[in-house]
């Protein structure tokens, strides 16, 4: 697992690196999805990768600023989000939303997917009433809901990224 999460300090990441870390994280958050919900084809609008330290926040970001634009500055202090200018393939579906967290030792996961469900007050109302394995988060414009998985947090936003920008 970590030979093909992480990359020696000083070399240069590539292309092929970043989609093999977005599929450990999407695979990942269905893996939880699955497990925890009767959810079928939730829809990947958005994915972020937790650097595992400084060198390795900069060798990402020396990729993907190549790979799109940056967008939403807002939330610049805990990472980059970049509008890719091709999707990425990935088992959850196209990815066109990538951001690079800075190292945080609160975050040990490797990564959070969001998912966009087809009804999330009738999500809302099913998962988090009836099972421990979600918690509700409350922000200024929106909600959402946290589902811990295996090295990942899984978020089910009442609007996605891509709503909000």
């Amino acid at each position: 697992m970590g030979e093909i999460l992480e990359k020696n300090n000083t070399e240069k990441m590539n292309q092929k690196d970043l989609e093999e870390i977005v599929n450990y994280i999407a695979k990942r958050g269905i893996e939880a999805i699955k497990t925890h919900t009767e959810e079928i084809n939730p829809s990947l609008d958005y994915l972020a990768i937790f650097s595992k330290d400084e060198g390795e926040f900069k060798r990402l970001l020396q990729l993907v600023e190549l790979l799109g634009e940056e967008i939403d500055k807002e939330v610049a202090k805990t990472g980059r989000t970049f509008l890719l200018h091709k999707p990425l393939s990935t088992s959850a579906g196209p990815l066109q939303v990538l951001k690079i967290r800075r190292p945080d030792p609160t975050r040990p996961q490797r990564g959070a997917p969001d998912f966009k469900i087809s009804n999330y007050a009738e999500f809302k109302e099913k998962y988090l009433s009836t099972s421990g394995s979600f918690t509700l988060m409350i922000r200024k414009d929106y909600e959402m809901i946290e589902l811990k998985g295996i090295d990942v947090l899984v978020y089910f936003p009442s609007l996605t990224l891509t709503e909000r920008l």
